[in-house]
């Protein structure tokens, strides 16, 4: 269990996201994390439930130094609604700790149950892919896997946190409401995969990053769609 010490060493921005906000926006700021503590804490009692301590090693991973830049950024995936053991995942790709227990769950919750189909998705073609090596390929490609087959266990949980429903931006259509993939869901993806390319002393931008996550997750709500429209056929 995560000692309360663990939640108090995050009460807020860091000192120098401070001075970049107004204080209108710190305070909000400050609410978005207060509330996000609240429900990894509530992520937790239920994890315990069930020995899956998701919050307790998000906050472990939050703890490390070179990884409290990506707080707001978890943070914000939990206050919206993403759930626990899909941030897991994604954090899963430079934190050890995080990638033991997603194989534990995976391995746990897989007994007995038919396997998920998870169709591959090859990492782009393009010049600055090419710079990776088969090495890096296949764990990004292993990455991307690994988050698939988390979110189709949950599939109807995994697609309300994943789809953001909004107003359309377009003036001739103001009374209407277009899908999106959560931005701070690929935001976060792109931070963590770009720390991870960090590690290897490969330089990527992070829109490059974050265009290539979208496509990632536009395949993954296919996927999640066809999986709940095959259940709903069988039933």
């Amino acid at each position: 269990m995560a000692d309360q010490g663990d939640f108090e060493l995050f009460q807020g921005p860091a000192p120098k996201e401070k001075g970049e906000m107004s204080d209108e926006q710190f305070n909000d700021q400050m609410r978005q994390t207060q509330a996000a503590l609240s429900q990894l804490q509530k992520e937790e009692g239920k994890a315990r439930g069930n020995d899956f301590k998701l919050a307790h090693i998000l906050i472990h991973f939050l703890n490390q130094p070179e990884h409290t830049d990506l707080f707001l950024l978890v943070s914000r995936t939990v206050a919206h609604n993403i759930p626990s053991e899909l941030i897991l995942a994604v954090v899963s790709l430079i934190d050890k700790r995080a990638s033991e227990e997603v194989k534990g769950y995976l391995k746990t919750s897989s007994v007995g149950e038919k396997p998920a189909k998870v169709t591959a998705l090859a990492i782009p073609h393009n010049r600055s892919f090419q710079s990776l090596s088969p090495e890096q390929k296949s764990t990004i490609e292993n990455w991307i896997q690994t988050i698939n087959i988390v979110a189709l266990k949950k599939p109807a949980r995994s697609l309300e946190g994943l789809i953001v429903i909004k107003r359309s931006d377009d003036p001739e259509q103001l009374n209407s409401t277009v899908r999106e993939i959560s931005p701070v869901f690929i935001q976060l993806s792109s931070f963590i995969l770009r720390n991870y390319l960090n590690t290897q002393k490969v330089s990527f931008e992070i829109s490059e990053l974050q265009e290539f996550m979208e496509v990632v997750f536009i395949k993954l709500v296919k996927d999640l769609e066809n999986m709940l429209k095959e259940q709903k056929h069988l039933k």
